[in-house]
């Protein structure tokens, strides 16, 4: 761009731009970089002054060593939606887009591109299909609602009455949700959270009435007979008993059967800084491969496969997310449903 008033010249140099697909082969790495939480990507002690909350990201592993080979300064990163940082992407491979902002060179051979990228990863992650780009294809990367495949495993254990109706309530949205939106604004404003509530401490029955002390047995349904130190030693000790644990050929039907299911999810809250809070239906096309085993602390743990619509929460439609999906597996086999690894298996897209 040419300014004849102050006789300058700008050069807008147009980005670079490559496709490809990567698997993401270990669990801990995020997708994009994340600035540090504590100097916010200004670099202080706790992320070692470079700035990031985690050292390495896919995004960093396939544009970093490219730096060079293209005479970039930066990159930025556009896939076909993100996993989880503890969900390792399999089969295929996430379709992505990567650009190369302002580069000196463009004419890089694909395999000498994939090369480079690979071999500087150390099996972190590894690419594949690599070919030229354009920014047109960024919209459709990031806009195509690709159907998944997963494969899930979880621990099954037991679960009191009011845990399971915690699971099973009435779903609905807050017309007037301030909480939840007060924490998504802090969020983009980069405020520090507020604290967690600590918890309720242990009530002291000794400073109550007798017949409080009965009232709270009956309530429990426990015995309401005996001296004031009886009932007093009786409400300490009690815990709600849990429900049985469900049968394993049960578990397996109810996996076998989750095929076809339409499930109603309204927005977790791990993701409420980014996401609407609404209820969403999404449908699990497919399930597969169901197994148990009991551990070695004997306990029950679950695996199958499942293939769902795009935008569906796995981890979710698991654990029930107390209540903000319906039906779970946790509610439908009630148990608590603890999930301890999660694989996208593949990406039907491309």
């Amino acid at each position: 761009m040419i300014d004849v008033l102050t006789l300058t010249v700008e050069l807008d140099i147009r980005s670079h731009y490559f496709y490809g697909r990567y698997r993401k082969l270990e669990r801990g790495i995020p997708q994009t970089k994340w600035p540090c939480r504590a100097c916010k990507g200004r670099g202080c002690e706790k992320c070692d002054f470079t700035g990031l909350q985690y050292k390495s990201s896919v995004q960093g592993l396939i544009g970093d060593p490219l730096l060079e080979m293209f005479g970039s300064k930066e990159h930025a990163f556009h896939g076909m939606g993100r996993e989880d940082i503890d969900v390792r992407c399999l089969g295929r491979g996430r379709p992505f887009v990567m650009e190369m902002k302002k580069p000196v060179k463009r004419n890089i051979d694909a395999a000498v591109i994939l090369e480079a990228i690979n071999s500087s990863a150390n099996g972190s992650i590894e690419v594949s299909d690599i070919r030229p780009s354009n920014r047109s294809e960024v919209v459709r990367v990031k806009d195509t609602p690709a159907e998944k495949s997963y494969t899930i495993r979880y621990k099954i254990e037991a679960i009191t009455e009011s845990e399971f109706d915690t699971l099973t309530q009435v779903m609905e949205v807050p017309a007037n949700n301030q909480d939840r939106n007060k924490r998504r604004k802090n969020h983009h404003r980069r405020k520090k959270p507020e604290p967690e509530p600590e918890p309720e401490a242990e009530v002291d029955y000794s400073g109550m009435k007798k017949a409080e002390l009965v009232e709270l047995c009956l309530e429990k349904g426990l015995a309401k007979s005996g001296t004031k130190d009886v009932l007093i030693e009786r409400l300490s000790s009690f815990k709600e008993a849990t429900m049985p644990l469900p049968d394993p050929d049960y578990v397996m039907e109810i996996m076998t059967n989750l095929q076809g299911c339409t499930l109603a999810q309204r927005t977790p809250e791990r993701v409420a800084h980014r996401r609407a809070d609404k209820i969403r239906k999404r449908k699990v096309l497919e399930t597969s491969h169901p197994s148990i085993e009991v551990d070695a602390d004997g306990n029950m743990v679950a695996e199958f496969s499942l293939r769902c619509e795009s935008g569906t929460y796995v981890k979710e439609t698991v654990h029930g997310d107390s209540g903000r999906t319906q039906p779970s597996i946790a509610s439908l086999i009630k148990a608590k449903c603890t999930v301890e690894w999660l694989d996208v298996a593949d990406i039907h897209a491309d």
